[in-house]
């Protein structure tokens, strides 16, 4: 893959010292230096991470920004499922049936594929223990829920797919539980 160009290092060194700043709220020179050395750093060995050659910087911010759209959703899923798990946990009749299941998607790019993994680990209850290609090995606390969300009705999956602008392909025979 080839290298950044200069434009794009540039770009990513004014975000990471402006987050560096805007964490830091330290004027002094100490704090300054250090940041434009980390900042450096950061940018010298990752500076391909954020702004890979093959997209646009446009087409970057794009995607940035519904990305931030998107994290108020998985809040909710996640302070959901947190609520569903405490009550499950506390509550001697409610079932708690853990099991894996298999999740197959059509993801091609590994940034999403990584989105995906973490905001199904993130969800409590779930927790994503392979992932290979396309293929998510998923641990869950119940079951039954997990198949309903991630198999069913693939809300997440589907969402994420539009974020990062790839097509999530419709449920097949070959996705099952394990």
């Amino acid at each position: 893959m080839n290298r950044p160009s200069v434009s794009r290092y540039i770009l990513t060194f004014a975000i990471l010292i402006s987050f560096w700043y805007i964490l830091s709220g330290r004027p002094e020179p100490f704090y300054v230096g250090s940041g434009i050395i980390c900042c450096a750093i950061v940018t010298y060995i990752s500076g391909d991470l954020l702004f890979r050659s093959e997209v646009s910087i446009l087409e970057s911010a794009r995607t940035f920004i519904k990305f931030v759209f998107y994290i108020p959703k998985l809040l909710v899923a996640i302070i959901y499922a947190n609520l569903d798990v405490a009550y499950r946990v506390l509550h001697p009749k409610m079932p708690i049936d853990p099991g894996f299941i298999t999740v197959d998607t059509s993801f091609r790019g590994d940034v999403l594929r990584t989105a995906f993994a973490n905001a199904i680990t993130l969800t409590p209850g779930t927790v994503t223990v392979d992932v290979s290609d396309g293929r998510f090995v998923v641990h869950a606390l119940v079951r039954e829920a997990a198949e309903e969300d991630l198999l069913r009705e693939r809300d997440m999956e589907h969402d994420l797919a539009r974020v990062f602008g790839e097509e999530s392909r419709p449920p097949s025979d070959e996705t099952r539980g394990l």
